[in-house]
């Protein structure tokens, strides 16, 4: 955990490609845990947008996972800002319950480069992370 508390970082040490996940789900955490240890990067967990933003701004960062049930969450202006932030424009995944079809829906609209529900994700993971890791 970084000394503000926010962001964590699990997987190999000396790792050098990351996946950020913005999510409090720990289910969803360790399903991602596993299938980036086997597309070869590190998970580093974002507890709030902002922590989600800065995260990504680091070098090592290849792909940005955004839980739609997390709290609060306003997908669009962190897509925005997201992108703002970028200059390699990361792909970013977006992820949600199939039966939240508005918060899907709101995702695409925002401009994710993925969109998946939860079962998606579930049985796809592996295969959509290393077919990102091409982006």
């Amino acid at each position: 955990m970084d000394n503000g508390g926010r962001v964590r970082s699990k997987g190999r040490p000396h790792q050098h490609m990351n996946l950020v996940l913005l999510s409090r789900d720990l289910i969803l955490a360790a399903r991602v845990e596993g299938a980036a240890r086997q597309s070869g990067l590190t998970v580093v967990t974002a507890v709030d947008e902002s922590a989600a933003i800065a995260a990504a701004k680091d070098a090592n960062c290849r792909i940005v996972l955004v839980d739609l049930r997390h709290p609060g969450l306003q997908v669009s202006p962190l897509v925005k800002a997201l992108r703002q932030s970028d200059s390699q424009q990361l792909p970013i995944v977006a992820c949600g319950p199939h039966v939240h079809e508005v918060r899907l829906e709101e995702a695409r609209a925002a401009g994710c480069d993925e969109v998946v529900t939860r079962g998606q994700f579930d049985r796809e993971a592996e295969s959509i992370l290393l077919r990102l890791l091409k982006h």
